[in-house]
């Protein structure tokens, strides 16, 4: 999907990409609120940004397993390249970042992916 979506120029608005991850978020359990908006970058990009209301660490992983798997779902193999600049807050308002998690900071989607396969 991804070379063709660049090709045909079809990739989706990213309004649609931004309300797609962002009701995904919320439906974990754990999170409370977030902040996220995507927007899209040259040569099939992308960048992720905000921040997500979380319980804890382990559900900012599953915040950010369910961001890449629904980036994938929309944006196919682009989501490799999109960077992941998000964090998340607990109730005691601490931040958690990626970099937290053994990943680069910010990380892209190609490192996700393989890092934080289940």
């Amino acid at each position: 999907m991804g070379l063709l979506s660049r090709v045909f120029g079809s990739r989706p608005d990213e309004s649609s990409v931004t309300h797609a991850v962002g009701d995904a978020v919320t439906q974990l359990p754990g999170v409370s609120g977030h902040s996220l908006t995507y927007q899209h970058q040259q040569y099939g990009g992308g960048a992720l940004h905000g921040v997500v209301d979380v319980d804890d660490s382990p559900t900012f992983l599953t915040v950010l397993r369910t961001a890449v798997s629904t980036l994938a779902d929309l944006l196919g193999d682009d989501v490799d390249r999109v960077t992941f600049y998000l964090s998340g807050r607990t109730p005691d308002g601490e931040p958690v970042v990626p970099g937290d998690l053994g990943t680069s900071q910010p990380p892209l989607g190609r490192e996700l992916r393989t890092r934080l396969a289940p």
